[in-house]
């Protein structure tokens, strides 16, 4: 949760959500970078301490933070990935396939395009079929691969705003 308030205050950075009924059925997340986003997380470090405790006794949890947090860093990205990025989008299971993931991505683009960005970068899990169809069908193309955790190679999209919707 720490997280996501963080993103929603962080410069650079934007939360979009969609409603139907009053309720919020999605939630996408894009920004430039993720050091704003880590700055205003140690503005709460006590909160931040506490979100983090149950990780820190568990050593592959622990890893797999240390593998974020040096990704975050663009280490291993391929060459000319542009630096702003979708950093997560979600759907609730009974709004899926129903628009929501369409219509959040187009609100990220518009975002994006009227902040001056000309392209963003998306990560994806190598083992999440559907979504990459949904971001090729969205019009971003494979620009390399990364492996954000040890032995799980992801798939880096590019979307560039001159890319059909």
């Amino acid at each position: 949760m720490l997280m996501y308030e963080a993103m929603d205050r962080a410069e650079g950075v934007t939360l979009i959500t969609e409603e139907r009924d009053g309720r919020v059925v999605g939630f996408i997340t894009g920004g430039t970078s993720m050091e704003p986003i880590y700055k205003r997380m140690l503005r709460s470090p006590v909160r931040l301490g506490l979100a983090l405790a149950p990780a820190l006794v568990r050593p592959a949890k622990v890893r797999r933070i240390i593998e974020i947090l040096r990704y975050s860093g663009d280490a291993d990205l391929p060459d000319g990935v542009p630096e702003a990025e979708l950093l997560s989008l979600a759907v609730a299971p009974e709004a899926r396939g129903s628009g929501v993931a369409d219509a959040l991505y187009r609100k990220l683009v518009e975002d994006f395009q009227s902040r001056g960005v000309n392209a963003f970068r998306i990560i994806v899990g190598d083992g999440l079929a559907p979504a990459h169809r949904f971001y090729q069908r969205m019009g971003a193309t494979v620009a390399g691969e990364v492996q954000v955790h040890e032995g799980e190679r992801s798939k880096v999209y590019v979307h560039r705003m001159n890319a059909p919707l």
